[in-house]
């Protein structure tokens, strides 16, 4: 893979990652000052096509929310977001 190549892929990466986060925000309303990290994780479900997407909500309140999404970042919809873990309930 070449370099100019390697940087693409990263930066579409990077690109969705930003988009799942936004709509993380959008979609749970945690509040300004809550932290949002959203990476690509090596699934160990062995059903699992590929990498999957993990996604934290840190508040304000110091409880950490997770849920693991299977399917790749550039992958991942609003629909998954609320059927993987209600996160509008447990954090609004």
């Amino acid at each position: 893979m070449s370099f100019a190549a390697d940087l693409r892929e990263k930066a579409c990466t990077l690109w969705h990652i930003q988009r799942v986060k936004y709509l993380v925000r959008e979609y749970s309303q945690p509040g300004p000052n809550a932290l949002i990290t959203v990476t690509e994780v090596e699934c160990l479900d062995p059903q699992c096509p590929g990498p999957a997407t993990q996604i934290t909500i840190l508040g304000l309140d110091l409880i950490r929310r997770s849920l693991l999404i299977h399917r790749p970042v550039a992958q991942v919809t609003a629909e998954d977001l609320g059927v993987a873990g209600n996160l509008k309930s447990r954090c609004g």
